[in-house]
């Protein structure tokens, strides 16, 4: 609602709501990879690397609809060309604080972008997938008409910041 009325100076979102926001002009700022989140103590969480078909009947925890809508949809796109239905047994609606803390609790595991790497408690822990789900491309969106010089300033050097960690792990850079 906010970017639809003037009210945000600088939008960084998923690719694919480009189409929602006419008055936003989009670039992508980096792409980003998918990783399976759980606790240490989760029987998962010895293995390196994730194969996609583990994730067939594994409850997982998502992002809940109301503040994440486009969450749960994205994360069925991503799995469905290896044939599996992300089982979300809930949602959280409450950003990733909250489901770090609802992770611990319930033992159990959830799907985000790599970056979240480098904001975990040292009790989770972030598997790759092998082979690897597709990529998503965040977005950095401006306004069309009359962009706020201190956002595009800021644009120029997130855009700086995503060019110079291309490639870094999440944490690393």
């Amino acid at each position: 609602a906010l970017a639809k009325e003037g009210g945000l100076d600088l939008l960084i979102a998923p690719a694919g709501i480009e189409g929602d926001l006419p008055e936003f002009q989009f670039s992508e700022l980096r792409r980003m990879s998918v990783v399976l989140v759980m606790p240490t103590t989760h029987p998962l969480a010895k293995l390196k690397k994730i194969a996609p078909s583990r994730l067939r009947d594994l409850p997982l925890i998502g992002l809940g609809r109301p503040n994440f809508p486009e969450y749960a949809p994205r994360m069925r796109a991503l799995l469905k060309p290896f044939g599996i239905v992300p089982r979300f047994d809930s949602a959280v609606n409450d950003g990733v604080s909250a489901l770090f803390v609802a992770l611990e609790a319930a033992n159990a595991a959830t799907l985000l972008a790599d970056g979240i790497a480098c904001v975990m408690p040292r009790s989770l822990v972030a598997r790759p997938f092998s082979p690897a789900l597709p990529d998503m491309a965040v977005q950095l969106g401006l306004p069309a008409v009359r962009p706020n010089p201190h956002a595009e300033t800021f644009a120029r050097l997130l855009r700086a910041e995503a060019e110079r960690t291309k490639g870094a792990r999440p944490g690393t850079g």
